[in-house]
């Protein structure tokens, strides 16, 4: 019975299994070694898109390394730090020390930044604007569960009084793993953003075309949290209002101006303008018998008067500015525009600003996709300059709009145009002296505040990312709702050509506290190792015990054979 049992123990096949399992429950049990096990929580990956060919942003989405802090020299592992931290390093250098991930925390409430740290996150925005690697790299709000994880890995990162304790820390402390989910798809070969067009018809096929212009699509360093309020949420809410206020021109034919009005909303814009480029193309085409003629949206005998780009007009800087390829010659509709603006509002200043357009590199207007087919367009903006850092901030957020200024832009706008479309005087309703300026056309309560708000907060307070599908799906399905309202709309699929969208822009991330890898090594080994002695054990208790079996059969197979022999001796004696 004992050796049976001693062979049942010396298997080869069940020693293997106890190794393996005694393994797995070892190191299973190590992750449950410390205080909360599992923290999950919603990060949002730096931009990645790609223009001519040249690549921009993090190159990777998946997250599955153990955690360490800033500077830490290690490979395949995830650097964890605040965006204060990353500031005083050189950025460059920092995606030089890891071949896996970087996650930064960012404040949860942007709104309560001071100007100081206003001006120091801007910083860190131009920094990740310039990014190129392969990393994956997310950025995630500063909580407790972030005050948590940052505190551990610091901890860990601080250097022990000897190597000997320095040993066993590594050995035995805990470490963070932080992973990503799988199941966020990448985006399709068939997806399409498209344009949404609505137009306003004078009833005469001879009649020129104004066009206001604005892209929808919002972009920053991390554009799943950019909602884009300014750039361009305003210039989308501004379409929406000068068409409202407009179509009431169009509602008789008595009163209806004898100029077509086209509302242009486009998609892209953050990506080359794809959108506005697309939409030109087709124009340019003649498109008979295209769905353009079918939806009479667009027809192959519009000819553009003007193209009047808006993109962020929602902040209070004293007036306007119009950008343009080149100065307008004096009797050309940007000209004239330029002059109402001016005549409407002596109060505020109205510039025009020039900059030559590049043909070889991305432009930095929506205006110069028009001016690059020889079409005349301009852009108004509060912003100077295009390298304006908020045209592309993640601190472009519904509370630096002013409300007020939004209306009064809008209302300037739609009065100038009024007065050019119309044929007014260019001083005004009248030339008489004696009428102010501030008579005009419209009502005063023609802009409605309500409505005006309404549209802020459908389409200025939620990011709207090219590369989100949903979201762009959503942000055009509303924005062709709330025109068909208002006239006739259309929607156009964009096909992007010299540029590309990539998607997941927000990630799911798990943070978990395990025991450190080496440390799951070291109790495999010793493991391994007693159930090495084990077995050999129990292979010499089983050689003992044969060997005593061997003495005891020989002894009795001797005393056997004697007792035999003088047994015969006796009978035969």
């Amino acid at each position: 019975m004992q050796e049976e049992i001693i062979d049942f123990f010396r298997n080869p096949a069940l020693f293997f299994y106890m190794t393996l399992m005694m393994t797995v429950c070892v190191v299973s049990g190590s992750q449950q070694v410390g205080d909360v096990v599992e923290t999950e929580f919603h990060a949002y990956r730096l931009h990645q898109y790609e223009i001519s060919g040249n690549m921009y942003g993090s190159r990777n989405h998946r997250v599955s390394y153990e955690a360490v802090s800033l500077g830490a020299r290690a490979l395949r592992r995830t650097m964890v730090t605040s965006w204060r931290e990353v500031l005083t390093h050189d950025v460059d250098d920092m995606w030089a020390l890891s071949t896996g991930a970087v996650l930064i925390f960012i404040p949860d409430n942007l709104d309560e930044l001071n100007d100081i740290d206003r001006k120091a996150f801007l910083d860190l925005e131009t920094k990740l604007l310039n990014v190129r690697t392969d990393l994956a790299v997310y950025v995630a709000p500063y909580n407790d569960d972030a005050a948590s994880i940052l505190n551990d890995v610091n901890s860990r990162a601080e250097k022990a009084p000897s190597a000997l304790q320095h040993l066993i820390q590594s050995l035995s402390g805990n470490t963070i793993s932080i992973t990503s989910s799988d199941q966020i798809p990448e985006l399709t070969d068939s997806y399409k953003p498209v344009n949404v067009v609505g137009r306003l018809s004078s009833g005469d096929r001879a009649s020129l075309t104004i066009a206001f212009v604005a892209h929808y699509d919002t972009s920053s360093a991390v554009p799943g949290v950019s909602p884009g309020a300014d750039s361009n949420g305003s210039g989308v809410v501004a379409l929406l209002e000068l068409l409202a206020v407009l179509s009431k021109f169009y509602d008789s034919p008595s009163t209806r101006p004898p100029y077509n009005l086209l509302f242009i909303w486009t998609a892209g814009g953050k990506l080359n303008y794809q959108g506005t480029r697309h939409w030109i193309d087709e124009f340019q085409k003649g498109i008979e018998g295209s769905e353009f003629l079918d939806s009479g949206v667009n027809r192959k005998d519009d000819r553009i008067d003007l193209a009047i780009c808006i993109e962020s007009i929602g902040r209070k800087t004293g007036g306007l500015y119009m950008h343009a390829g080149k100065t307008p010659s004096e009797n050309s509709a940007a000209a004239q525009l330029l002059r109402r603006l001016n005549n409407i509002a002596p109060n505020k200043k109205i510039e025009l600003v020039t900059k030559k357009i590049s043909l070889t590199t991305a432009s930095v207007w929506e205006h110069e996709k028009f001016n690059i087919k020889r079409m005349p367009a301009v852009t108004l903006s509060t912003l100077p300059s295009p390298t304006d850092p908020a045209r592309n901030s993640i601190l472009d957020l519904p509370s630096t709009l002013d409300e007020e200024e939004l209306i009064d832009n809008i209302r300037l706008i739609a009065e100038a145009v009024l007065g050019y479309i119309l044929g007014l005087p260019e001083t005004g309703p009248s030339s008489d002296s004696r009428i102010k300026s501030e008579v005009s056309m419209l009502s005063k309560d023609a802009v409605d505040k309500q409505r005006v708000h309404h549209f802020i907060r459908q389409f200025a307070s939620r990011p709207r990312p090219v590369g989100d599908q949903k979201a762009t799906e959503s942000v055009t399905s509303n924005l062709a709702s709330a025109a068909a309202g208002y006239g006739q709309v259309f929607k156009s699929g964009v096909t992007i050509t010299d540029a590309k969208a990539f998607g997941v822009t927000q990630n799911r991330l798990v943070a978990e506290r395990v025991k450190p890898a080496v440390f799951e090594l070291v109790i495999a080994a010793g493991v391994f190792g007693y159930l090495t002695v084990f077995y050999y054990v129990s292979l010499q208790n089983r050689q003992l015990i044969v060997n005593n079996f061997l003495f005891q059969l020989t002894t009795h197979s001797q005393n056997t054979i004697e007792g035999t022999v003088s047994a015969i001796r006796k009978s035969i004696f």
